[in-house]
């Protein structure tokens, strides 16, 4: 009997087209162990090794390869027939529903809505998500926490906005950036939120490079997308140029229905984690999948008479759900569903219902665009580079050992 490891060997040179006949490879145990020994050193010394002749802080030389020939190895590529698939799919839901961020924000006018949305965006805080309090009731209860004189003057200030958002972890990072954010709407926007579109004659390029093109003020480019859509979503600012540059917001969920509905392919399935060293491939399908769904934005357009939305960024608001709820796989039961009808009940997730018991967790709406091993694909993950757990920490050499620890 062949055995798994001799299986995998086989697979392996027969992928890459090199002949070997390995149906008579009939050692005992005792030998195949020796050679798997032999053949798993290997791989683990290329792999998870570092050595002295690798310059620079490589984890291994496959970490030098794998930064050099990454997009090469995935070549990824944007599919238009797929992505007018799913345009039109979206054209026929958005005809019929106004599907926008649905946020609670009360009473407040749009200046103080834009103050709220600016400092918690900061934190990356999914606002409104029910056992947090709502933070535009919590303008209501401490209008401070959204004073940038405020909160430059009073460091305790902040302590206490953050302890109101549950934001526990990254404390000083936080801080850092909420001090820095509150400086900068002093320096350049004359103390609030709401002018900056205006400073910027609503230019969203030009928004985006300013706030997120630095690390200072906490705004990664999910985080500034997250804003300038809220923002129009809210009918709070009005833009005028580069609205395309808005993006999707890129995470697990919109990258997962990007991969089975094949807007997003790539020449082989993800790798694992494992492989992903310092997340060359988690950056790229960041960057690919906010370019995919843009792409679907672009060539909605092209349809008569369509209903599509202001920004790419405001699909994400349906896309999101759809990932996270229906195209997921739960206890091995699989929720993809077709020939169900959207209805309002399905779209409409009041914050507080986040856990949207409604027909979105049970079908999916993209379920006859996806086909065959697509309907499998996985979303990639990413280990921290700098982070107790991550890359840096699970350094190892020839001798052996070493790696991530839990």
């Amino acid at each position: 009997m062949i055995s798994s490891f001799v299986n995998f060997l086989r697979n392996l040179c027969q992928s890459i087209g090199v002949s070997v006949n390995l149906d008579n490879f009939t050692c005992d145990k005792g030998d195949e162990s020796l050679v798997a020994a032999k053949i798993l050193n290997e791989i683990n010394r290329f792999f998870y090794q570092t050595n002295s002749s690798l310059n620079g802080d490589y984890i291994s030389e496959f970490h030098k390869y794998w930064e050099e020939n990454h997009f090469q190895i995935l070549n990824p590529e944007i599919d238009d027939k797929k992505c007018m698939c799913v345009a039109n799919l979206l054209e026929e839901i958005y005809n019929k529903h106004d599907i926008r961020v649905q946020h609670d924000t009360l009473d407040l006018t749009n200046e103080q809505i834009a103050n709220v949305r600016f400092f918690t965006a900061i934190q990356d805080f999914k606002i409104d998500i029910g056992t947090r309090q709502n933070p535009f009731q919590l303008y209501n209860t401490n209008p401070d926490f959204f004073n940038s004189h405020a909160i430059v003057s009073n460091e305790l200030l902040i302590d206490g906005f953050l302890n109101a958002l549950g934001a526990s972890s990254q404390r000083d990072k936080r801080k850092k950036w909420m001090h820095s954010a509150a400086q900068l709407l002093n320096e350049k926007y004359n103390s609030n939120a709401f002018n900056i579109n205006y400073v910027h004659g609503g230019d969203v390029q030009s928004i985006k490079n300013t706030i997120a093109g630095v690390d200072l003020y906490g705004f990664s480019q999910k985080k500034i997308d997250m804003l300038l859509r809220d923002m129009a979503d809210l009918n709070v600012w009005k833009y005028k140029k580069n609205i395309q540059n808005i993006n999707v917001m890129s995470d697990k969920n919109t990258m997962r229905v990007a991969l089975r509905t094949g807007i997003l392919k790539t020449r082989i399935p993800l790798l694992a984690s494992y492989l992903d060293v310092y997340c060359y491939q988690y950056s790229l399908i960041d960057e690919w999948n906010a370019l995919a769904w843009r792409r679907v934005w672009e060539l909605w357009d092209q349809i008569d008479d369509n209903h599509r939305p202001v920004t790419p960024a405001s699909i994400d608001y349906l896309i999101y759900r759809i990932g996270k709820l229906a195209c997921w796989k739960a206890s091995s039961r699989r929720r993809c569903i077709p020939n169900k009808p959207v209805t309002e009940k399905w779209l409409q997730a009041k914050a507080r219902q986040d856990q949207l018991i409604f027909n979105v967790e049970r079908y999916c709406v993209f379920n006859d665009i996806c086909s065959g091993s697509n309907r499998i694909l996985n979303h990639p993950m990413s280990i921290s580079i700098f982070g107790q757990t991550g890359w840096k920490s699970g350094k190892s050499n020839e001798g052996g050992g070493g790696g991530i620890q839990s």
